[in-house]
């Protein structure tokens, strides 16, 4: 895939070019001093917090306060001056608070003020209603996870899966009234439940988003991972088509209307590889606590590097990329993607080739090796 021109306005400090070797990689306008921020980001295209930390940090500014619930989380009287639809699936006596928490008063404000955010609370609280019952119903038994893993994978087999949903699930669901479409809602498990919320902000942001703005672009022309995760982890297959099943049978039009398959799987296609993880500010790394992961488009086109010149860390709700030595013009800027660069050659290769797909070629483990 060629390099879109848009995609040039990312940074000042460096632009994304096609390689000789093969892929896309950022390379310096000029020489960069250390501790240089060349990228800061704070417009991802999804968030997902793990079901375990859903009480425990801000869904704000992704606060932790070691394990302690957060003190704020919405009620009707937060969200009900914000309905504007007589349609909205918000119901004030049963109101569950749409899973969202806060570490201040601030934040929650802060939060309510992002532009037809109800939209996005809405699909929240419908999926907290049912999921309840849909987790009950979830009892996949190792050998049932072993057969799911077993399936051979091929671009055939997952495109004849999804052949499958659009040609006969998907009519069959159409022809149902509402109270049917609901008792044919999926069992999933907390894994799902996490991965239909990150989906269901990626489809609100990219309703609202500009299809002029840097970050659309470098959405659209991130590469998807989907084939190579899933022939590692075939059960993935499944865990996909459980999640837009329950996206199209629980969303409500206005955004149902932005869901289709071949969007779906560019949202967890390129999340695959380009996700970021969402990590405990303040920590040293062997102790700090992982939430969850965000998409950051603009800074998925770093390449990695086990002696990396460019530092990444989180602040807030945003991610910085700081320098941490000096860069040469024309010299390519690097990140660590893994966080284990203490490792042995060979275990920090093979980690690299698990999670990300790539056989790490840089000078340090070539020099290592």
């Amino acid at each position: 895939m060629t390099i879109d021109e848009s995609i040039h306005e990312i940074s000042p400090f460096f632009q994304v070019k096609q390689t000789k070797w093969g892929g896309r990689a950022c390379f310096s306008n000029a020489n960069i001093p250390k501790g240089t921020t060349v990228l800061q980001v704070s417009n991802s295209t999804g968030t997902s917090i793990s079901y375990e930390f859903r009480k425990e940090v801000c869904h704000n500014c992704f606060a932790y306060a070691n394990a302690r619930t957060m003190k704020y989380r919405l009620n009707y009287e937060s969200v009900k001056y914000l309905i504007r639809d007589p349609h909205c699936q918000i119901n004030p006596k049963k109101f569950l608070g749409a899973g969202l928490w806060f570490c201040s008063d601030h934040c929650k404000t802060s939060y309510l003020q992002i532009p037809n955010i109800i939209e996005l609370i809405e699909c929240y609280e419908i999926l907290l209603h049912h999921f309840p019952n849909m987790l009950k119903r979830y009892n996949i038994t190792s050998e049932q996870e072993k057969k799911l893993n077993s399936i051979p994978i091929s671009e055939s087999i997952i495109q004849s899966v999804w052949d499958e949903i659009e040609n006969d699930w998907i009519p069959r669901i159409n022809n149902m009234k509402t109270t049917k479409k609901i008792n044919q809602l999926p069992p999933i498990s907390e894994d799902e439940y996490s991965c239909i919320r990150f989906v269901c902000e990626s489809l609100f942001k990219l309703k609202y988003m500009n299809p002029q703005c840097v970050t659309y672009h470098a959405f659209n022309m991130l590469q998807s991972n989907e084939l190579s995760k899933i022939t590692r982890f075939p059960v993935l297959l499944n865990f996909q088509k459980l999640v837009f099943q329950t996206l199209y049978i629980m969303l409500p039009s206005h955004l149902r209307k932005m869901l289709s398959i071949p969007l779906l799987r560019h949202i967890l296609g390129t999340e695959y590889g380009n996700a970021f993880g969402l990590w405990q500010e303040g920590e040293a790394s062997e102790s700090r606590e992982f939430f969850g992961y965000w998409v950051f488009p603009e800074a998925s086109y770093f390449n990695h590097s086990c002696n990396p010149n460019v530092t990444k860390y989180r602040k807030g709700n945003s991610m910085l990329f700081n320098v941490n030595k000096d860069i040469k013009k024309d010299e390519q800027i690097c990140i660590d993607y893994s966080g284990v660069l203490d490792l042995p050659t060979t275990k920090r290769r093979k980690f690299l080739a698990d999670s990300w797909f790539f056989d790490c070629a840089c000078e340090r483990c070539m020099s290592e090796l």
